[in-house]
C-alpha cells in the first residue's frame, strides 16, 4: 500500500527526469543551431572574401591627367584603375589624395576657357610607368563638362586578351558646360566609375575545308578540260568504214549488172 509521501516522491522523480530530458534536448538543439549558423557565416565570409579580394598589380593601370593649355602638356598622377582580371566587366578607381588648391584653380581656369581635360594610361597592363620606354594611350574631354559634373565621370579601357591597351575613353556625367559656377570644395575627389572592354578575336575560317573545296573544284575543272577533243572521223571511224565499204560494193555490183545486160542484145 502506497502512502501520499511516496507518491509525491515518485512524481518529483518523474518531473526531474522529464526536466533533464527537456534540458538535454534543448542543449542538443542549441549546438546544432550554432554549428549550422557558423557554417553559413563561414560560407558568407568566404563569398565576401572573393568579392573583396585584393586587386593584382598586373590588372591595374596608373592613370595620369592634365588640365594645362598649350602644346607642352605636363601629366600628373590622378590615381589607379583596378580590375580583377583581364575580362570585360566593371573595375574601380582609387585616387589617394585630394586635388590641391593649385590643381583645382588650373582646372577651373581651363573650364572657363572651354579648354580640354586630358587623361592617359600605359599601353600595357602592369607596365612600369617610371620607364622612359613606356608608351601611352590618351583621350580628352571638355574641362567645363567635368567641372560642372563635380568630377563625376566614367572611364572605359579598351584592351585585348593579352593585356595590350588599345584605347581609353572618358565621359563626364551630367556635365553641360553652361558656365555654372562650381565651388572648389566640390572638386576634391573624383567620383569615377570604370569598365573594361576586351576585344575578342573573330572566329577563324575553316581553312582545311576551304582548301579541300578548292582542290575538288580544280579536279573537276581538270576533268572537264581533258574531254575527248578528237575529230568526228577519229571518234566514229569504226561505223563510217563499214558503211563506205558497203556503198562501194553496192555501186560495183550495179556497174557489173549494166555491163552484162548490154552484151546479150
Amino acid at each position: 500500500m502506497t502512502t501520499p509521501s511516496s507518491d509525491r516522491n515518485h512524481l518529483v522523480k518523474m518531473a526531474a527526469f522529464s526536466a533533464r530530458e527537456i534540458l538535454s534536448f534543448l542543449c542538443a538543439l542549441l549546438v546544432c543551431f550554432l554549428l549550422v549558423g557558423g557554417s553559413r557565416k563561414g560560407d558568407q565570409r568566404s563569398a565576401n572574401d572573393d568579392d573583396f579580394s585584393p586587386y593584382s598589380s598586373d590588372n591595374s593601370l596608373l592613370i595620369e591627367h592634365s588640365f594645362e593649355p598649350g602644346v607642352n602638356i605636363k601629366f600628373t598622377n590622378r590615381g589607379t584603375l583596378n580590375f580583377r582580371s583581364l575580362k570585360a566587366g566593371p573595375g574601380s578607381f582609387s585616387q589617394g589624395t585630394a586635388l590641391t588648391a593649385g590643381e583645382k584653380r588650373k582646372l577651373k581656369e581651363v573650364a572657363r576657357t572651354e579648354g580640354l581635360y586630358r587623361i592617359r594610361v600605359a599601353s600595357k597592363f602592369g607596365a612600369p610607368t617610371d620607364s622612359e620606354d613606356v608608351q601611352y594611350v590618351s583621350t580628352f574631354t571638355k574641362a567645363c563638362a567635368l567641372v560642372e559634373s563635380r568630377l563625376s565621370d566614367h572611364i572605359t579601357v579598351h584592351a585585348d586578351q593579352s593585356g595590350n591597351v588599345m584605347g581609353v575613353s572618358i565621359v563626364p556625367l551630367r556635365g553641360s558646360c553652361d558656365q555654372t559656377e562650381i565651388e572648389s570644395s566640390a572638386l576634391n575627389y573624383f567620383n569615377t566609375t570604370v569598365s573594361l572592354e576586351v576585344t575578342v578575336p573573330a572566329p577563324m575560317p575553316e581553312t582545311q575545308a576551304y582548301v579541300q573545296k578548292i582542290e575538288e573544284e580544280k579536279a573537276q575543272k581538270a576533268k572537264g578540260n581533258s574531254a575527248d577533243n578528237r575529230s568526228f572521223f577519229a571518234k566514229y571511224w569504226m561505223y563510217i568504214v563499214p558503211v563506205v565499204i558497203f556503198v562501194m560494193m553496192s555501186s560495183g555490183q550495179q556497174d557489173s549488172g549494166r555491163g552484162g545486160g548490154g552484151g546479150g542484145s
